[in-house]
């Protein structure tokens, strides 16, 4: 169900026109309907303007965390170890892609130069076009 802008005014408690300046800068979507008026997505308000839910009062602390002993995170370790090891092994991955790629435009680059030694025409083949 698409908001009006009083609508998303109200619920993310920021003015007509912030909402406003924010669609014609681009951070916010939003399509007009066939009354010319702006049809904000609740989603696309949220992303923009990130708000509380009614029932949490933005003065109250947040609940405590339950903690976590060591042996739920070391499951956690070696998963983030692995994603480390799997993202450098990707971007050695991408460099040698690049270097590949930066060779093959330096080889092509070569072969658009002339090489051929520039020889001064004479009048005489100036003349007759050679």
């Amino acid at each position: 169900m698409a908001l009006t802008l009083n609508q998303a005014a109200k619920i993310c408690s920021r003015s007509k026109s912030t909402l406003l300046d924010a669609i014609r800068s681009g951070r916010m979507s939003a399509p007009k309907d066939d009354r010319g008026r702006y049809a904000i997505d609740p989603a696309e308000l949220h992303r923009a303007f990130p708000f509380q839910s009614q029932d949490r009062l933005p003065d109250r602390s947040p609940e405590p965390q339950p903690t976590i002993s060591k042996n739920q995170t070391e499951p956690t370790d070696l998963a983030l170890k692995r994603e480390i090891e799997l993202l450098r092994e990707m971007l050695a991955k991408a460099e040698t892609n690049a270097d590949h790629w930066r060779a093959l435009a330096e080889r092509q680059q070569a072969f658009l130069e002339d090489k051929r030694l520039k020889e001064p025409r004479t009048l005489l083949q100036r003349l007759l076009g050679r």
